[in-house]
């Protein structure tokens, strides 16, 4: 069957659903009794305000007021500086991250509430996410919801584009020394219960610096450009029930810098590199205080990798094609059991197909996966400051060879409320991840065999917020059939079940805002060892500071100062173990607001410093950047 077909049906299954949403809103719209609290539907698991109804899971929260504080240009820039996160970049000028420890391949990143990522590599390269419409991020950590799906071993990111706003419109735009200049553009209409809201940016460079020996060099082959477009159409049809349209492309081309150590330099450039979405989906009121969710949504890949044998690009060796695509659908539901008790649960199915012709005039190479989870999760409330949780998924991988493999992965946990102010949490898990389709059937490392890596956490975990908020967490996990690339007797390199891994760890999160100062510091403390081979995991700093400091000296005056510093870590590189320094790096922003429009001067990496996230691949130094947003926004509007 044709992703043509599968979308179709896909769709046509949607429609139904939600003309049957619309129904049942309108027979209890009206109802006074009714919840009056506003729906959301890029969120999946919402998680409420009211103390008893906190996530199990420890989660961080990144709001638009700290994106346009920092003037971040992608999602790297957002997320190098929460708990638990460390971004590095390597060798395909990929914006890797990892959640405590977790690498991008055993995490689900959500783009309002769809899981996007390549199908093929199981990953996502977060600077294609441009910064300038996100709403607002969610980093699930630990005890993550049964109800999200399967993949999330290593926990989640859900980013909240912006929801319009009627009449509103805003326009920014930054360049920096580098000669990179980024401009975007957004605005909302509403007529009646039609709300349309219409975003778009484009931004490019044509290289970057980085610095050897007191000097900045050009580092060749790092230019970019890249364009994005995200259109969202929201219709009411009655008081509780929102039905949302959401169509985004993303198209980029840029060049991977070649490394300056430990690898044989290369000319790599992605000429395309794109991404296409489209969802259709709703949520609607369901007996009275519950909820019902559903959508549907295709997500299109195509990419142009090309090798040139020389730097100045004039002779290609191959150029490899991916078109590879994802179709799905999930459903979740909200249904109060007892005024204590309520039940959640979810349908989760997705087909992934990939397309790879390895150079121009070879055949195709088509691989396939259909996956299908289904969650079913109870929270009890024992009195005002007790609450039991429990879960258990069902989460079942199709392979293309014919092979069906089921991971039933359980949840149980305690939350407990000793004061108004202080929540602690206890919790309990087990999650599983599919092999890759890269790692199951690529041509120089695949292994068909493989089975899914499964990983158990047990976490212990406190907020307090009082005259100040500190958040933390204890936790522990202990990974199975991990999968890495190990050497067979002949020589040959493969992907295999290498056994047993641990990360044992610590987080806190501290905030605290006066008058005219407000400070966030929050460290992350990571131990990660492979059992098997007692060795370190990769690339992984047992420390990490974090800290954001924004000064108001005095009116429509900001400053904000933010910065890292991560400990030293290691890796194999051709069987030679490398180390990767420890390193700080210092960024800051003055801005001044006058009337609807707001200047700002950035400073990126203060210090200088010279510093690698990944061996061989340095990071860029020094940069100013000069920029200025404008906005017009109603004021006292809310949704139908």
């Amino acid at each position: 069957m044709t992703i043509r077909r599968r979308t179709g049906r896909l769709v046509l299954t949607g429609v139904m659903c939600l003309l049957v949403a619309v129904v049942f809103a309108q027979e209890g719209g009206d109802k006074k009794d009714q919840e009056k609290k506003r729906i959301q539907t890029e969120e999946i698991v919402v998680v409420a305000e009211r103390p008893g109804e906190r996530p199990l899971a420890s989660t961080t929260r990144i709001s638009r007021e700290w994106i346009e504080t920092t003037a971040a240009r992608d999602l790297s820039d957002i997320l190098s500086y929460a708990s638990g996160t460390y971004v590095s970049s390597g060798a395909k000028n990929e914006h890797r991250l990892k959640i405590r420890g977790f690498q991008t391949q055993r995490i689900t990143l959500l783009f309002d509430g769809i899981p996007v990522y390549e199908p093929y590599f199981n990953a996502f390269d977060l600077k294609t996410f441009p910064a300038a419409e996100i709403e607002e991020i969610k980093i699930v950590k630990g005890a993550s919801s049964v109800l999200y799906g399967p993949n999330t071993l290593g926990g989640l990111v859900n980013v909240i584009t912006r929801r319009p706003e009627s009449r509103s419109f805003s326009l920014s735009s930054q360049m920096d020394s580098n000669g990179a200049l980024d401009l975007s553009v957004s605005g909302g209409l509403r007529r009646k219960n039609l709300v349309v809201s219409l975003f778009g940016m484009a931004g490019r460079t044509d290289h970057e610096h980085w610095r050897r020996d007191g000097v900045n060099l050009k580092r060749d082959n790092s230019d970019y450009e890249r364009s994005s477009v995200l259109a969202k159409v929201y219709y009411y049809p009655g008081r509780n029930v929102e039905l949302l349209f959401e169509v985004s492309a993303y198209r980029s081309s840029y060049g991977i810098p070649a490394a300056v150590v430990y690898y044989r330099p290369r000319t790599w450039r992605f000429r395309d590199w794109d991404r296409y979405q489209a969802n259709l989906g709703g949520t609607f009121s369901l007996f009275k205080t519950g909820s019902l969710k559903f959508r549907a949504y295709a997500v299109r890949h195509f990419n142009v990798l090309d090798a040139y044998t020389d730097s100045n690009r004039t002779d290609l060796q191959w150029e490899s094609t991916f078109k590879n695509g994802s179709v799905g659908a999930f459903v979740l539901g909200d249904v109060p059991v007892t005024g204590n008790h309520r039940l959640q649960f979810s349908l989760n199915m997705r087909d992934d197909r990939v397309n790879i012709q390895d150079d121009t005039g070879l055949p195709w190479d088509i691989y396939a996966h259909k996956t299908q989870s289904l969650g079913v999760e109870g929270h009890i409330s024992l009195s005002g400051r007790w609450m039991l949780l429990g879960g258990v998924s069902a989460d079942r991988l199709n392979k293309g060879v014919g092979a069906v493999s089921v991971s039933i992965n359980p949840l149980l946990g305690v939350k407990f409320s000793p004061m108004e102010d202080l929540k602690l949490h206890l919790s309990l898990s087990q999650k599983s991840r599919s092999p890759s389709m890269k790692s199951l059937y690529g041509s120089d490392l695949g292994n068909p065999f493989l089975l899914a890596e499964r990983g158990t956490n047990v976490e212990f975990g406190w907020t307090y917020e009082g005259g100040f908020s500190l958040s933390g967490a204890v936790f522990h996990y202990g990974i199975r059939d991990m999968i890495d690339i190990v050497r067979l007797p002949d020589g040959r390199k493969t992907n295999r079940n290498v056994g047993r891994a641990d990360i044992t760890g610590f987080e806190a999160d501290f905030r605290k805002s006066w008058r005219r100062l407000a400070l966030n510091v929050n460290y992350t403390f990571l131990h990660g060892r492979n059992r098997d081979e007692d060795i370190p995991l990769d690339l992984l700093p047992a420390s990490q500071l974090n800290f954001t400091v924004d000064i108001f000296p005095m009116r429509r005056w900001t400053i904000s100062i933010w910065g890292l510093a991560a400990s030293r870590s290691e890796t194999y590189i051709f069987d030679e173990r490398v180390e990767a320094p420890g390193y700080a790096v210092v960024h800051a922003r003055v801005s001044v607001r006058l009337g609807k429009v707001t200047v700002f001067l950035k400073g990126e990496n203060l210090l200088d410093a010279v510093y690698v996230t990944e061996p061989g691949y340095p990071m860029k130094s020094r940069t100013v950047a000069l920029g200025f947003r404008f906005g017009v926004r109603p004021q006292n509007y809310t949704f139908p």
